[in-house]
């Protein structure tokens, strides 16, 4: 299961997770405003709650900036490769 944090309503949350729906992997939506350790975790390894996406899975943590076709389908690769 992936977990995606972010902050609702935001356009590159959006279509991370709608790529993660696409590509049938289960995923779960963790809201930065209302989870403050999503928030630390979103500020620590992006700078900021709007600078990225941050997608973590058993076994890896990346955070995704500039959303883009090429850049979700790198990460779809490597959380291939991990899972």
């Amino acid at each position: 299961m992936v977990r995606v944090y972010g902050i609702p309503g935001c356009g590159p949350c959006e279509i991370v997770k709608m790529f993660l729906a696409q590509k049938g992997i289960p995923f779960t939506f963790v809201n930065a405003r209302e989870d403050e350790e999503a928030l630390r975790k979103i500020t620590a390894l992006a700078g900021s709650p709007t600078a990225g996406v941050v997608l973590e899975w058993e076994g890896g943590t990346e955070v995704i900036r500039g959303v883009s076709p090429a850049r979700l389908h790198a990460w779809l690769a490597r959380y291939r490769e991990a899972s």
